[in-house]
């Protein structure tokens, strides 16, 4: 998380691409994005429920069955709408708790002006021990899905390596920032973690949901609202383009509860590689940043995925099973088995 930090002060995106969040119209107060009255309606009568920000951008399932099962007004019940855990959505969890523990390590021990790479490598590796001893059984978990599903090709033990050699790169660059920072600069004390976007008066909740078609409350990741910037922790194998679409929904559902005059004009995604692309290669990487204007094209795909979706949940019959051609993610989905019961073949 310090690198987002350090990497937003270092490129400066308001001084570089101002004029182009100048120009942003769709915001989540525009009467422009708000759902159409159908939708509204069957909401308010709890025909359908209300989409989270996930339940929108996250498009793995091409015809979106997941979130059907999940959602739809015909869904599974019970522990069966969860689905079962995957090695890549329990690693997810594991690594965004790595990184809030990190932050937490870095404020409690603080930094002096006579700091080295030791230092750092010790401080690092003190907290990584730590969350590593707590969370053992969630490691042994990991290790059971490893065995169970080698499809996922999840490797453990890996993971951890690179979780600690990110914690070092972390630590550094909050050192680094302590030395650099400026007036103007963002600090690790404007960076709200787990800050939901809600309405004080629960009962005008539904109002607002009614309007933008985001459930509330809405919790980012992070979100620094002084700099307009809202921010999401993705893992996985590769940066997938419908990360940006998380920030996006995040950024509407935080406009329409706020109101004119607080706008979120960027996003970040902080993206740790959970898993190498080949087995037969031991790359040892860290997590990247990408900052980017939530512009009117993002936030225009975004609302017509939001459309798509609320589409998809109000029919009686859940959609088709994904082409041949585009089934390389089912082997990774939590919904599989139910699929695999309705003719999907998937390769072992």
């Amino acid at each position: 998380m310090f690198q987002v930090i350090v990497m937003w002060n270092l490129a400066r995106p308001d001084q570089e691409l101002s004029d182009v969040v100048n120009n942003i119209k769709l915001r989540g107060y525009s009467r422009e994005t708000f759902i159409t009255g159908e939708f509204a309606w069957k909401i308010a009568e709890d025909k359908i429920k209300p989409l989270s920000v996930s339940d929108i951008a996250d498009k793995y399932c091409p015809t979106r069955r997941d979130l059907y099962f999940k959602k739809g007004v015909n869904r599974l019940t019970g522990r069966d709408r969860r689905g079962v855990d995957t090695w890549g959505s329990k690693a997810g969890y594991f690594v965004e708790e790595y990184i809030r523990k990190i932050i937490e390590s870095a404020e409690r021990d603080g930094m002096n002006t006579n700091v080295n790479y030791t230092n750092i490598i010790e401080m690092s590796d003190d907290s990584h021990n730590n969350y590593i001893n707590i969370n053992k059984r969630v490691l042994e978990e990991l290790n059971n899905l490893e065995e169970t599903e080698p499809s996922e090709e999840g490797n453990t033990e890996w993971l951890i390596k690179l979780l600690k050699g990110n914690g070092r790169a972390e630590f550094a660059l909050n050192y680094l920032n302590e030395i650099l920072k400026e007036d103007m600069s963002v600090t690790d004390e404007k960076v709200l973690l787990g800050k939901s976007i809600d309405v004080s008066d629960g009962n005008l909740r539904l109002d607002y949901i009614k309007q933008i078609g985001i459930n509330l409350p809405a919790t980012p990741d992070f979100i620094i609202p002084k700099y307009g910037i809202v921010g999401d922790i993705k893992t996985g194998i590769e940066f997938k383009p419908h990360f940006q679409l998380t920030c996006t929904g995040y950024a509407l559902a935080y406009e329409n509860v706020k109101g004119e005059g607080n706008n979120i004009n960027w996003g970040i995604i902080y993206f740790f590689p959970t898993r190498n692309p080949s087995l037969f290669r031991k790359s040892i990487t860290f997590a990247q940043v990408y900052i980017f204007p939530i512009d009117d094209y993002l936030r225009r795909e975004f609302l017509t995925k939001r459309d798509e979706a609320y589409s998809i949940i109000s029919k009686r019959e859940p959609p088709n099973l994904p082409k041949e051609n585009e089934r390389e993610y089912c082997k990774y989905c939590r919904f599989k088995n139910f699929c695999i019961r309705n003719g999907l073949e998937v390769e072992r």
